[in-house]
């Protein structure tokens, strides 16, 4: 859950203070090398992809391969 908390609250444009108070209370639960950690990296990824971005630590997939489906949010919001 914390990697979805964390990449829901970059992609949604959350910065400064509010961000490293959810940085800190990971590293509180899981320790300081929380960021590689594989439970908060599915999760991170798990956001990033229903946002239609590349997957942390992998490049970019082709043009072609790149689903043309939306996710509920940039159909609500038009982005």
């Amino acid at each position: 859950m914390f990697g979805i908390r964390y990449e829901a609250a970059i992609v949604g444009g959350l910065q400064g203070v509010a961000l490293e108070r959810i940085e800190v209370q990971i590293a509180a639960e899981l320790g300081e090398d929380w960021k590689s950690n594989p439970h908060v990296l599915h999760g991170r990824n798990a956001v990033r992809a229903e946002h239609g971005l590349p997957r942390l630590g992998e490049a970019p997939p082709p043009p072609a391969a790149r689903s043309g489906r939306k996710s509920i949010l940039r159909k609500i919001f038009g982005r």
